[in-house]
């Protein structure tokens, strides 16, 4: 995404989708959450799979960034500081837990938003390993980050206590 108004228009659809889900606005609603014109929706993204996948890859981009904003150098630290962030993003951004997932679940048969939600998945599993430089250590980080978002939308942030006793038990 290189156009600011394919940014912006990824940015309100991301928040449309948040707001709505998938499988509920049609694109004459999306296109009314967008303030813009069909037109204008329809160039920077032909379809609504065209859509779905714009607000996915724009959420990854802000999802990556949030995590590593003042993000620690030393394992632990930084292990620690994951998990505060992912509460933070869950309380703020996704309390029905994770929108790749959501998509995936409303499109089941979707190559295209599979391979989109595939993509989100291997990256933020590539940059816990970049932190942590422990390939095992950094796959169980990422079950455990899985599993505190889905747990979420259920425990809420009782989810953020289970997943740092899980946290402790595979450090010590």
């Amino acid at each position: 995404m290189t156009a600011p108004k394919q940014s912006e228009l990824a940015s309100k659809l991301e928040q449309a989708f948040a707001l709505y889900g998938f499988a509920e606005p049609n694109v004459a609603k999306l296109k009314d959450y967008t303030g813009t014109t069909l037109k204008t929706l329809y160039k920077y993204f032909p379809s609504k799979e065209d859509m779905i996948i714009g607000a996915l890859d724009y959420r990854h981009s802000r999802y990556i960034a949030f995590l590593e904003e003042n993000c620690p150098s030393t394992r632990n630290e930084a292990i620690n500081h994951i998990f505060e962030r992912l509460s933070v993003w869950l309380t703020t951004f996704a309390p029905r837990g994770c929108m790749s997932l959501q998509a995936l679940a409303s499109y089941p048969n979707n190559l295209h938003i599979e391979t989109a939600v595939n993509n989100h998945k291997h990256a933020v599993l590539t940059w816990l390993n970049e932190k942590l430089e422990d390939p095992a250590l950094s796959n169980s980080v990422f079950l455990i980050h899985e599993g505190m978002s889905s747990a979420w939308p259920t425990i809420g942030d009782k989810a953020l206590t289970a997943a740092k006793g899980a946290l402790t038990v595979l450090l010590d």
